[in-house]
C-alpha cells in the first residue's frame, strides 16, 4: 500500500509533493526513493513527522504502529492520512481520540477508502435521493483469495473487518448498537485457533438491520460488495468487470487477486481528496478518527461475541463536539 500511495502522489495528485520517507527496511526505502525523484530518506519515523520539509504525512505502516505515528502527527499538529485501522485497540484509539478532541482540531483522516469508490458512492446518493425509500438492511461481502497477514479473528476484525462496518455506517448512516459474530476455520491445514469467514448480524441504533460476509481465503480471488434493501427497492454495487476476455472457448472476466486494482480509483480520489482539503482549508469528506474509533469499537464487541457465543452491545462514549458534522449520529 505504501507505494501504491506514492505513486498515486507522484503521477495522479498534483496538489502534492513527495519529500521524504520513512520505511522499517531502509534498503526498500532507499530503493523507492531512487524511483520517485529522491525524496529524503528518514531513519526515524518521528523525525520525519517533525522536519519542516514536511507539511502533512501518510501512514501505511503494520497496524500495531498506527496509533503512536498518529499521536506523533498530533504533538506536531500535522495532518495525517492513516491507512486503517485507526489503532489495533480500543485503548489506543481511544487516546487518538482524546488527543484530537482536546486538540480542537480535526488533523486525522482515516484510509476507509469505499467512500471513494464510484460503485458505493452511486449507491450512497442513490439512497440519498430516496430512490429505495427508507433502506432498512445493509449486506456487504468482502472477500480475498487468501488472509494477506494472518488468520488470527481478533487482527481480522480489527484489521480487515472495519471495511464493512464502516461501510454499513455509511451507507445506512446510522451507528451500530449491537453485534452478533460467527466464525469457523475453512482449511484444515489452519492453525486451530485460526478463523477466516465471518458472519457479521449488526443492529443499528435506529433498529434497521446490516450484514456482512467477510471470507479470508474464498481462493477465487477479491470480491466487494454492498447492497441497500429498501422499503421501495434495492441497490446494490455493480460487479467491478471492465475486461471480457475470449479465449480457449470460453468467455469470461478475470477477477484481481487483491484489493489494490479494484480500489486504484478510490484510493487516488481519496489522496486528492484529502489534500483539496488541506489546500482549501476544508473539512476531509472521507472517514475520520470517530469512524476509526466506531469500527474498533464494533470489531472489539464482535470478538466477545465469538468469544461468548451471543450478540453483545457496542458501547460508544458520546460523541466529541469535534466531529458531530458528519452525517451518522
Amino acid at each position: 500500500m505504501g507505494e501504491q500511495h506514492i505513486k498515486n502522489i507522484s503521477y495522479l495528485c498534483p496538489g502534492a509533493i513527495l519529500v521524504a520517507l520513512h520505511d522499517a527496511n531502509q534498503d526498500r526505502a532507499k530503493e523507492i526513493a531512487a524511483l520517485y525523484g529522491f525524496p529524503q530518506v528518514f531513519d526515524d519515523p518521528d523525525e520525519l513527522i517533525a522536519s519542516p520539509i514536511v507539511d502533512a504525512v501518510l501512514i501505511t505502516a503494520p497496524d500495531k504502529v498506527h496509533a503512536d505515528l498518529i499521536l506523533a502527527c498530533l504533538r506536531e499538529k500535522k495532518p495525517v492520512l492513516c491507512e486503517k485501522p485507526l489503532a489495533s485497540n480500543l485503548k489506543d484509539a481511544k487516546l487518538v481520540l482524546d488527543t484530537e478532541a482536546e486538540l480542537n482540531q480535526l488533523l486525522v483522516s482515516l484510509g476507509f477508502q469505499r467512500r471513494f469508490d464510484p460503485a458505493h458512492l452511486a449507491v450512497k446518493e442513490a439512497a440519498l435521493q430516496g430512490v429505495i425509500g427508507r433502506p432498512i438492511l445493509w449486506k456487504g461481502i468482502h472477500r480475498n483469495s487468501h488472509a494477506p497477514y494472518a488468520t488470527n479473528p481478533f487482527f481480522l476484525l480489527t484489521n480487515t473487518a472495519g471495511h464493512d462496518i464502516d461501510s454499513a455506517r455509511w451507507l445506512l448512516g446510522s451507528e451500530v448498537k449491537e453485534v452478533y459474530a460467527r466464525a469457523l476455520r475453512s482449511r484444515d491445514d489452519f492453525p486451530p485457533d485460526s478463523r477466516d469467514l465471518f458472519l457479521l448480524e449488526m443492529i443499528m441504533n435506529d433498529e434497521r438491520l446490516a450484514s456482512a460476509e467477510i471470507y479470508m481465503s474464498a481462493d477465487y480471488g477479491y470480491e466487494v460488495s454492498a447492497e441497500l434493501v429498501g422499503q421501495n427497492g434495492v441497490l446494490t454495487t455493480a460487479r467491478p468487470d471492465i475486461l471480457i476476455v475470449r479465449a480457449q472457448s470460453k468467455r469470461y472476466a478475470p477477477i484481481a487477486q487483491d484489493w489494490t486494482s479494484p480500489f486504484q480509483e478510490a484510493y487516488a480520489a481519496e489522496l486528492n481528496a484529502w489534500i483539496e482539503s488541506l489546500a482549501g482549508g476544508r473539512i476531509f469528506p472521507g472517514a475520520n478518527t470517530w469512524d476509526g474509533y466506531v469500527a474498533i469499537a464494533v470489531a472489539e464487541a464482535a470478538n466477545e461475541s465469538l468469544i461468548k457465543g451471543t450478540s453483545y452491545p457496542v458501547e460508544l462514549p458520546r460523541k466529541p463536539g469535534l466531529y458531530r458534522l458528519d452525517s451518522i449520529d
